[in-house]
C-alpha cells in the first residue's frame, strides 16, 4: 500500500521520535483499553504527556493517529525476513503470541467489534489488516523463490496454520495456566513451527 496521509505526520512537521514513541505507547495503551470512543486527542495528551496542540500539527484526525501507531506497535510484519523460511515464521509466531498476551492484547477484538460500528474506523483498520495478510503472505513467496518450498504452495493455508494455531492456543488456555502458558511459549511456538513445515516438506 502506498504511504498516505493515513499512516504518517502532516509534512512540513519535523519527526521527534521520542515524541511520537510516547505518543504511540498512549494511543495504543487507550485503544486497547477503551476501544474507538476513548480514543480522544485529550485522552492521548494526557496519557502520553504531549500537548494537544503538538499532536494536531502531526496528525488530523483519530484515524491518522491510530494508523501510524498501529504501523509503529501493532503487528509489524515488515519487519520479518531473515532469509529462512524456518526462521520467519518463528518470529511471525512469536509476534503473534506477544500481540495475543502483552499489553495490546484487547487490540484485534477491539478492531472487529468498533470496525462494525464505526465506518471512519473501518477505513484504516481493514487497510491495515489487508496489508499486514499480504506482508505475511510474502514470507511464502519469498521461501518459494528461494526454493524452500513449491511455488504451488497455498500461500494463506500455511499463514493459517501458524496463525490460527497461536491464536487458538492463547484464547483457549484458561485463566489458570496462563503463567504456565507463557513460560512454555518458546517451545511450544518451536515445535508448532516445526510441524507446519514438516507438512508442507521444506526443501
Amino acid at each position: 500500500m502506498n504511504s498516505t496521509s493515513k499512516d504518517r505526520p502532516l509534512r512540513g512537521r519535523p519527526r521527534d521520535p521520542e515524541l511520537e514513541g510516547r505518543v504511540f505507547d498512549a494511543v495504543m495503551q487507550i485503544y486497547a483499553h477503551g476501544g474507538w470512543s476513548a480514543l480522544t486527542f485529550e485522552a492521548v495528551a494526557r496519557e502520553s504527556g504531549v500537548g494537544k496542540s503538538s499532536l494536531y500539527r502531526r496528525w488530523d484526525s483519530q484515524q491518522t493517529l491510530l494508523h501510524a501507531a498501529m504501523k509503529a506497535r501493532w503487528l509489524p510484519v515488515h519487519n520479518i525476513d531473515t532469509g529462512s523460511l524456518h526462521s520467519d515464521l518463528r518470529e511471525l509466531a512469536q509476534m503473534i503470541f506477544d500481540n495475543r498476551t502483552g499489553h495490546y492484547a484487547n487490540m484485534s477484538n477491539r478492531l472487529l467489534i468498533d470496525a462494525a460500528r464505526f465506518p471512519e474506523l473501518r477505513e484504516v483498520s481493514s487497510p491495515y489488516m489487508e496489508e499486514t495478510v499480504l506482508q505475511a503472505r510474502a514470507i511464502i513467496r519469498r521461501a518459494a523463490a528461494r526454493g524452500e518450498v513449491p511455488a504451488s504452495l497455498n500461500h494463506g493455508l500455511l499463514m493459517d496454520l501458524v496463525v490460527g494455531a497461536v491464536n487458538n492456543h492463547v484464547l483457549t488456555t484458561p485463566p489458570k495456566l496462563r503463567k504456565e502458558m507463557q513460560r512454555k511459549a518458546p517451545s511450544f511456538l518451536d515445535e508448532l513451527v516445526k510441524i507446519v513445515l514438516r507438512g508442507v516438506e521444506v526443501r
